[in-house]
């Protein structure tokens, strides 16, 4: 496990070319969150409103750099929302990014989150004027550098049955309903990087997470035998992250411990 408190476009150069088998994160969605009313909890110092424009064009310049640190069949998988209510279609940009840098589509998977309870986003209620779609579901983008087919040979260790129901390209499963309690306020459950570890990998691979948060990455990897690389700018997220792989304290201790977060 290599953990760094840094930009992930500081690091990227200093990694060995062709070198990451896989990469496995969810950027900041750029949803101005701290200020959306529907989530009052922010970064710590990431601010999550960019022009959309310059947001694009900052996961491209990340996404380029990493391009050269590929396995020539290795894969990217990028959980992504779009933004108000389906309105900004940040996948589709995610998609046109990708494939400008050389990327190319692997599938496109929909988790979905079953979130619709409690809905008060109606738009115009009961009327054509303008009514309001909330997404219950997340886009997990999936793509490869050059080849498909794995080149390289490893040990698997998915199970037959996982393995019929994940490669159905609809995953039902909850949202992480923890975060207050680990201390961040945007976090994917450990069940999302466990399946694309086990579907895209093989034991021992190396992953990256240039956006690794609270570290959910690192725990799958942790569990699951795989090598992982995580940069986080954020010195508390990090410290988060570095507990939660080394699993030293449950999440009521991670809370008490960062309660200032």
């Amino acid at each position: 496990m290599r953990l760094i408190k840094d930009d992930c476009l500081n690091l990227i150069p200093t990694l060995k070319d062709k070198s990451v088998n896989m990469v496995i994160t969810s950027p900041p969605y750029n949803v101005d969150l701290g200020n959306n009313k529907y989530k009052k909890d922010g970064y710590n110092i990431y601010q999550d409103n960019k022009d959309h424009k310059d947001y694009i064009n900052w996961l491209k310049s990340v996404f380029k750099a990493l391009y050269s640190k590929m396995t020539d069949d290795g894969r990217v998988a990028i959980n992504i929302g779009d933004g108000k209510n389906g309105s900004i279609p940040t996948h589709s940009d995610v998609i046109n990014l990708m494939t400008e840098i050389g990327y190319k589509p692997y599938t496109t998977i929909i988790w979905n989150k079953s979130q619709v309870g409690n809905r008060t986003a109606w738009g115009s209620f009961k009327s054509p004027s303008s009514p309001s779609f909330p997404t219950p579901f997340e886009y997990i983008l999936v793509f490869y550098k050059k080849h498909r087919k794995l080149q390289h040979k490893g040990i698997t260790d998915i199970e037959k049955q996982e393995f019929i129901d994940w490669s159905l390209a609809i995953w039902n499963f909850a949202p992480e309903t923890r975060m207050k309690k680990i201390g961040h306020p945007a976090m994917f459950p450990v069940e999302l990087p466990r399946r694309l570890l086990k579907l895209f990998t093989y034991q021992e691979d190396v992953v990256f997470d240039p956006f690794m948060g609270a570290g959910t990455v690192g725990v799958a990897c942790k569990t699951l035998n795989r090598k992982f690389i995580g940069t986080e700018i954020d010195k508390t997220y990090y410290n988060i992250a570095k507990d939660r792989i080394q699993g030293n304290l449950t999440d009521k201790e991670l809370k008490e411990k960062y309660k200032g977060w």
